[in-house]
């Protein structure tokens, strides 16, 4: 009787050791904090595939932002929030929608994070660009002044502005502390996006102030490639065709 009842400890402090192993080696947020990101994809999937837990969904998406895989984490967030109850929606999982989505969704976890005291600058400039591309001005104007003021540098501040369609005047201004370098590398980045004719038109003229100023070669070459694409999009197709031309070094 005594050598069955050894035998059963022994047993069971066997399988409450291996459930203890399996639980550390496979938690979510140890391997995030060690970069296995691969690893909690890999975890995650398996999990949802075989219990379909709305946790598992989040960290999918997690592990998708975390590598750069921006289209495969919106897939997977937006699946969260079609099969989460909103007492299940965690702070990390609206946090993570701001960053994944665009306009209306992100809006609306922005707001509901901001109420909860949850705002932060690391999220207000994804909350900001949502508001902006939504045409909320105002809403925006505050999130940027409350949040996001003293936490951008002049580079990444412009940066903002431009991949939010601010007045042209304002990103001229923005633009002017920057050296000439750094002010054109972010026009060409502006410049790979689609924009309505008279914005781009605008943007072009920011642009051209730039054409006077002692430039290096390869500065003044990208300077031309963006000038060429803005007038493009804003229909101007002869001066497109003439600093496409420049851009190519004819």
């Amino acid at each position: 009787m005594r050598t069955e009842y050894y035998v059963t400890l022994l047993l069971l402090s066997f399988f409450l050791l291996l459930a203890g192993c399996k639980g550390k080696e496979e938690s979510y947020t140890t391997l995030g904090e060690s970069g296995q990101w691969e690893q909690v994809l890999k975890i995650s999937g398996d999990r949802f595939s075989s219990e379909h837990r709305v946790e598992d969904l989040y960290w999918m998406a997690r592990a998708h932002w975390e590598q750069g895989q921006v289209h495969l984490g919106k897939q997977a967030i937006t699946l969260y929030y079609a099969l989460a109850y909103e007492e299940e929606i965690t702070v990390e999982a609206r946090r993570l929608a701001i960053l994944l989505l665009d306009g209306t969704r992100a809006i609306e976890e922005g707001r509901i994070l901001e109420e909860q005291g949850q705002m932060d600058g690391l999220i207000a400039a994804s909350y900001y660009e949502a508001l902006m591309s939504q045409g909320l001005e105002g809403e925006a104007s505050r999130i940027f002044v409350r949040y996001l003021s003293d936490t951008l540098d002049p580079r990444s501040y412009a940066q903002l502005l431009l991949r939010t369609n601010a007045e042209s005047e304002v990103i001229g201004q923005a633009l002017s502390p920057l050296d000439d370098s750094d002010a054109i590398a972010l026009l060409w980045e502006a410049a790979q996006v689609e924009r309505e004719s008279g914005y781009s038109a605008s943007l072009a003229a920011v642009a051209a102030g730039y054409e006077q100023r002692s430039l290096s070669s390869s500065d003044r070459l990208l300077l031309y490639a963006a000038l060429s694409r803005f007038y493009a999009m804003a229909d101007l197709r002869v001066l497109s065709n003439k600093y496409r031309s420049l851009s190519q070094g004819l």
